[in-house]
């Protein structure tokens, strides 16, 4: 299992969401867990895939990086 891990500026988070529901729906993918933490830069989103490769899809997508 790998996960990637996004930063969002705290009022951009509604629409960040929607991209990647978006983009989720859009490939068919569903994620194995989807969570969240505030923190003082902003929003960190991790994200966990089964494949390691839409991992990395994901995170390219969204400026993120993936952690294994």
């Amino acid at each position: 299992m790998a996960s990637a891990q996004i930063r969002i500026v705290e009022r951009d988070l509604a629409a960040e969401m929607e991209r990647m529901r978006v983009w989720l729906d859009s490939r068919r993918c569903e994620p194995a867990a989807f969570r969240y933490e505030h923190g003082e830069a902003g929003v960190v989103i991790h994200v966990e895939f089964a494949a390691a490769q839409e991992a990395e899809a994901f995170a390219l997508a969204f400026g993120g990086q993936v952690q294994h």
